[in-house]
């Protein structure tokens, strides 16, 4: 009897170990996954800060400040279109309208552009070869956009990107054995819908 009462312990013994097995489980993987989730929001937090930290801020700094009075003294040109520093503008590019490179979507971009052309060269000279190569910039300038995304459009780092890319290809365009004459590309009108 003595090996009856035993078995009957052991068994009791089991079936009580077996009852508390699933719920020490639930209270092991319940707290794996608090645990799992207080890691994963530090870290989440310390890249959000980290990234703050390390980009910089956004607010203009004292270096911007000379590129705001150029900027203002080009505002103050003369009526014929030449500032005191003798650089001209050429506005008489027509506006390129492009489907952005986004699947299956039905928006586009309308784009307008000056040219600020340098003192070095006649505004004569300089509208006669704009005109004879007119073709092929809008058709570069729509190739071009065509290849950007929305999201390459998104903001000011991008579009001064944009800009500085544009330059370049305009100058090797026009002048390639020469001194570039483009300064810079000012934007006239940029409507995405």
């Amino acid at each position: 009897m003595a090996d009856a009462d035993d078995k009957n312990k052991e068994k009791e013994a089991k079936k009580e170990k077996d009852e508390q097995s699933p719920q020490d489980g639930t209270k092991i993987s319940i707290l794996t996954w608090v645990i799992m989730a207080i890691v994963i929001a530090f870290l989440a937090g310390s890249g959000f800060f980290l990234g703050r930290i390390f980009a910089g801020s956004s607010s203009p700094k004292a270096g911007d400040s000379s590129q705001e009075n150029t900027q203002t003294e080009e505002m103050k040109k003369d009526n014929s279109g030449t500032d005191s520093k003798g650089t001209w503008y050429y506005d008489e590019l027509e506006s390129v309208v492009v489907n952005p490179d986004e699947p299956g979507a039905t928006r586009f971009v309308r784009v307008g552009l000056i040219l600020e052309i340098s003192s070095g060269l006649s505004r004569d000279k300089a509208r006669e070869l704009i005109e004879a190569k007119k073709p092929p910039l809008i058709n570069w300038l729509n190739l071009y956009f065509k290849s950007l995304t929305l999201n390459e459009m998104a903001n000011d780092r991008d579009m001064k990107r944009i800009l500085s890319q544009i330059c370049d290809s305009f100058n090797e365009m026009l002048f390639p054995d020469a001194k570039p004459q483009i300064r810079r590309i000012l934007i006239r009108e940029f409507n995405i819908q």
